[in-house]
């Protein structure tokens, strides 16, 4: 954006994307573009002539996991979708920057603009995760005319990342050996997200700390900007998140919720009614 989105010409499509599109309609294509000096990876699957769908995964997990080892690529590119799953800054084959003002929300809605810009798609429907889902409301929010409609699993409405202590999550990571999932005098909710920063090999916790502190500084509040397009919420029934999701997707009239049966945060992913949902919720729009 503003002259500094350069697309990476070491991807599987290379400098041939275009072609290689037209090409490999049904391929899973890895992909990725420079924004602001930051490497954001990402793959595609499906034919790319048909409507576009962007995955935007939760905190400290990357696409492959909450995604595509989820099974979510096979449901929509069979229901006639081209499937955009990008890592967000911070996560998975993305750059991890270590600054605390790379991860301010104008950051992420930066990158995800750049990715859709990058696949020359004008607007796509976004099905957001937890931490995703709270960035896809921003980025509906902001830029209306990229977003088609909204998919939000288990966001946190009532605070992203509330009761996070940055200075005892630095501690913990500090003191304690890899693997160990509470830290040193860390809280309770502090000791869960540092567990959750080591929970997928591979993770900068260092870097998620400040990620979380940033969205945390920004807070989440839903009701001050709400987006006009239609929107699916949906969480499991077993996560504490679920009455104030399905509150909020209440008061809306655009908006449905769906409920998942025996799930809890991380295994809500997962689940097939779910993915059945929202299958449904998009073929009803296209």
């Amino acid at each position: 954006m503003d002259g500094s989105t350069v697309t990476d010409g070491s991807t599987a499509a290379g400098t041939a994307m275009t072609a290689g599109k037209a090409a490999t309609a049904d391929a899973v294509t890895a992909e990725a573009v420079t924004v602001r000096g930051v490497r954001i990876a990402y793959e595609t699957a499906g034919d790319p002539r048909n409507p576009a769908v962007m995955l935007v995964h939760g905190f400290a997990s990357n696409r492959s996991a909450n995604w595509v080892r989820a099974r979510w690529t096979g449901p929509l590119t069979d229901a006639g979708f081209f499937v955009i799953a990008p890592d967000l800054r911070g996560h998975g084959e993305s750059d991890r920057p270590r600054r605390l003002s790379e991860y301010a929300l104008a950051r992420f809605r930066d990158d995800l603009l750049a990715v859709l810009d990058d696949q020359g798609v004008g607007a796509a429907h976004l099905i957001g995760y937890s931490l995703g889902a709270r960035l896809v409301w921003d980025l509906a929010v902001r830029h209306p005319d990229r977003v088609r409609s909204l998919v939000l699993g288990a966001p946190a409405v009532t605070g992203s990342f509330a009761g996070f202590d940055l200075a005892a999550a630095r501690a913990a990571l500090a003191v304690e050996a890899p693997g160990v999932g509470r830290g040193g005098e860390a809280d309770a909710v502090t000791a869960r997200y540092v567990a959750m920063m080591r929970g997928v090999a591979g993770n900068d916790p260092h870097a998620l700390a400040r990620l979380a502190e940033a969205q945390r500084r920004a807070g989440f509040r839903p009701r001050a900007a709400i987006p006009r397009q239609p929107m699916l919420f949906a969480a499991g029934t077993e996560d504490p998140l679920a009455p104030a999701v399905e509150e909020l997707a209440a008061e809306l009239p655009h908006a449905s919720f769906v409920a998942l049966p025996g799930r809890n945060h991380v295994t809500a992913v997962t689940s097939r009614e779910f993915k059945a949902a929202v299958v449904e919720f998009l073929t009803a729009l296209d």
